[in-house]
């Protein structure tokens, strides 16, 4: 006899194509005899994004309810967190546009002054100038008032410290580490997720 007992494992957060052909499958993992396993794992999922919503809260509870409407005398034990966040991946490969090319071309305009601002601020507050005559009087015997011996070298290195700690060249990685940009996104996407999560809380109650 079959042991009437499944166990479920939903992830925390779940990037789809598309809301089509969905099912609980795709959302978590299932443990138990075979034959629930599968049929449980083939069950279908209907969700119904609205208009600029590409993030949806799916409720274990609901899930549950859904397989016993499929497996009435099943029993299903949840593992892990008790609900998940179904994410639409935004389509990729398609031409940005008019719009999404000056919005791009804008904010890499923005982002280079405001970083050239913000070395030059730095700059301009420890008298780098005056900081690289000293160490240049203190190597060499002579002075100079435009070391560049030092300055190129110290110019060049500004370019190559922000690659290794982004870690990224264009689209090739340079370690398998997350850079620092990338654990922040990580954490502003969990923060998301968990308003996300107390939000569905707070109108079921």
């Amino acid at each position: 006899m079959a042991e009437n007992t499944i166990y479920m494992c939903l992830s925390s957060q779940v990037s789809l194509d598309t809301v089509d052909n969905i099912t609980i499958g795709h959302i978590g993992e299932i443990q138990g005899d075979k034959i629930y396993k599968e049929g449980v794992s083939e069950i279908p999922l209907k969700l119904n994004f609205k208009r600029g919503e590409n993030k949806k809260v799916l409720s274990s509870l609901f899930l549950v309810g859904l397989i016993k409407v499929y497996y009435p005398d099943l029993a299903v034990q949840v593992v892990g967190s008790p609900d998940t966040v179904i994410k639409i991946r935004d389509k990729e490969g398609s031409a940005p546009g008019i719009p999404g090319l000056i919005s791009l071309v804008l904010v890499s305009i923005l982002l280079f002054i405001g970083s050239a601002m913000a070395i030059m601020n730095f700059h301009a507050d420890v008298d780098m100038p005056t900081v690289h005559q000293q160490i240049f009087t203190m190597l060499t015997p002579g002075e100079d008032k435009s070391p560049l011996l030092l300055q190129i070298p110290y110019s060049l290195g500004i370019g190559l410290g922000m690659l290794v700690f982004f870690n990224h060249l264009f689209k090739k990685r340079l370690s398998k580490e997350p850079s620092p940009l990338e654990v922040e996104m990580f954490l502003y996407e969990e923060n998301v997720n968990k308003y996300l999560r107390a939000s569905q809380r707070d109108n079921r109650e």
